[in-house]
């Protein structure tokens, strides 16, 4: 029997109605798109309302831009006093406590994910502090800690280990079955089966509650440098409202803002790195 091979025709029309994948530097041009022309219109229109209305309390963002280059650095190095003395203890405070946040959740999470019996005796103990909002703990920590930078690190890593610790329990709890019986019947050592099966496995939902974590570090970073701080970015905040320095105010307001794109750019980058084969997956469903 012979087969009829469809004319030349049919096959070009059949090949043009395949869509063609849109190219990496499109793709990146388009997201860019969707950030920087929200930003520079809102940018335009806060600076003409401002030019007109001449508010006090709202100064154009030409000259917040200018006073927050003046601020951090305009200094002999490059950088000024105001950058080393605030600026980096802030960073270096929000890294600490966040790394340390990270860790602590992680453990306590993995531990609950795979005991029954931890899940059932930590759970109430979980839902009870974590119903607690963490900004509201503060008092206690400056009381039982003091009001230096050990207080503050502990209290920005409590804060942020629930979110750790929540999505890892979630995400060791729920892995199939077939996966730990797996490192079973290869008779794989517990601390192997932890590393290469039941860890990467929970890794997208554990990595979500790590970029929520970041977010609330920087929050609970710059809270706690509102009561008994004599530096840092929540401190100078505090000090320009109270002497109606608006102009600072607003420049250590686009510091936060920045800060906390910094940060996404920076989860969205370890993202592509760490779960690029997660993506592909969830493309392919």
């Amino acid at each position: 029997m012979t087969t009829i091979a469809p004319p030349p025709t049919t096959r070009a029309a059949a090949q043009a109605k395949v869509p063609r994948p849109p190219s990496r530097t499109r793709t990146v041009l388009v997201a860019l798109a969707y950030v920087v022309v929200p930003l520079v219109v809102l940018t335009a229109v806060w600076e003409a309302a401002t030019r007109l209305g001449d508010s006090p309390f709202f100064p154009p963002p030409s000259a917040i831009i200018g006073h927050t280059w003046e601020l951090l650095f305009s200094g002999p190095t490059l950088v000024t006093d105001v950058f080393r003395e605030d600026f980096l203890p802030t960073l270096g405070r929000l890294v600490l406590g966040f790394v340390l946040g990270t860790v602590w959740g992680i453990v306590i999470g993995t531990a609950m994910g795979l005991s029954r019996a931890t899940r059932e005796t930590v759970t109430p103990i979980v839902e009870l502090l974590r119903s607690i909002p963490a900004t509201a703990t503060l008092p206690l920590f400056i009381i039982l800690l003091g009001g230096g930078d050990d207080m503050r690190v502990i209290f920005i890593a409590y804060g942020v280990s629930w979110f750790v610790l929540i999505n890892t329990a979630s995400g060791v709890g729920t892995i199939h079955k077939t996966l730990l019986d797996l490192g079973q019947v290869f008779k794989v050592s517990p601390a192997r089966r932890l590393f290469t099966i039941i860890l990467p496995a929970a890794l997208p939902k554990i990595f979500a509650g790590v970029r929520i974590a970041s977010t609330a570090a920087l929050l609970l970073a710059i809270v706690s440098e509102f009561m008994l701080a004599t530096n840092g970015i929540g401190f100078q905040l505090v000090q320009a409202q109270g002497r109606f320095q608006m102009l600072t105010m607003w420049s250590w307001m686009l510091v936060l803002a920045v800060m906390g794109l910094v940060i996404n750019l920076l989860f969205d980058l370890l993202e592509m790195l760490l779960l690029s084969w997660h993506r592909l997956s969830r493309a392919k469903i």
